[in-house]
């Protein structure tokens, strides 16, 4: 008589890793368009008030030649990205424990899908501030995509700056996510409360030294990739703190 195995069949590590990819992009909108679609609206409106300004001064000319360089429109982006990840955590991780992926699996999924998002952002937004100054700041010297002197360094820079800030507040939405999956709305309370002590407690300590002209000058002559560099153990320490708090969380709701 031929035994048969009755024992399940489980999909190698990598295919679970991309299979909770996959899960992400099942629903695309809140991660893949709605930020463009709102970085678009955001960039029209500037736009159009660019070109009130510059019709009233009667022409570009008539204005200085950075008046449209200092915007920080663009921004929004890097800070949307932490609710994207709260959102993106919140939308599939009781759908993904329903199918039997073990936390682990689904939180190094999706930690791999952030670094793609990242990569992706990053990348756009790079290749946009590329047309931007191949078109004189859409014939306007304005500078929507590298406001603030990014218009002037490379585009290497360009993206790696952006690439470290995607990074930064998609790991920080995953520990605001995983700290929501775990103990709900008071667990948020208590997470933004300790931050805000963190901040305010940093500032207080850079006053109480006389340390305010030391920070300046560290902002003022360190070159910005190594600025942008900084962030990453901040990133990391977001990344496993998510993790931690995931182990032994529970769907809300």
């Amino acid at each position: 008589m031929t035994a048969i195995d009755h024992t399940p069949t489980i999909a190698p590590a990598p295919r679970r890793v991309l299979n909770v990819m996959r899960l992400h992009v099942a629903n695309p909108f809140p991660t893949l368009a709605l930020p463009w679609l709102i970085t678009a609206a955001i960039f029209a409106v500037n736009l159009a008030i660019w070109l009130m300004i510059a019709n009233a001064a009667g022409g570009v000319d008539n204005l200085e030649s950075d008046a449209f360089q200092y915007n920080g429109g663009i921004s929004w982006i890097v800070f949307f990205m932490t609710v994207v990840a709260v959102q993106a955590m919140n939308l599939t991780f009781r759908f993904a424990l329903g199918f039997s992926v073990t936390r682990r699996v689904y939180y190094v999924g999706t930690a791999l899908y952030f670094v793609a998002l990242s990569l992706l952002y990053s990348l756009g937004i790079t290749v946009l501030a590329a047309i931007e100054r191949a078109t004189d700041g859409w014939g306007l010297g304005a500078a929507f995509f590298a406001p603030w002197g990014l218009s002037s360094e490379p585009l290497l820079l360009v993206w790696f700056l952006y690439l470290m800030a995607m990074l930064l507040f998609f790991f920080l939405g995953a520990a605001v996510a995983t700290v929501w999956v775990r103990w709900g709305a008071y667990g948020l309370y208590a997470f933004f409360i300790g931050l805000a002590f963190l901040v305010v407690g940093g500032a207080w300590l850079v006053t109480a030294t006389d340390s305010w002209g030391d920070v300046g000058a560290f902002f003022a002559t360190t070159p910005l990739a190594q600025i942008a560099a900084w962030t990453l153990p901040v990133t990391l320490l977001c990344g496993l703190l998510g993790y931690v708090f995931l182990r032994k969380a529970t769907p809300q709701g």
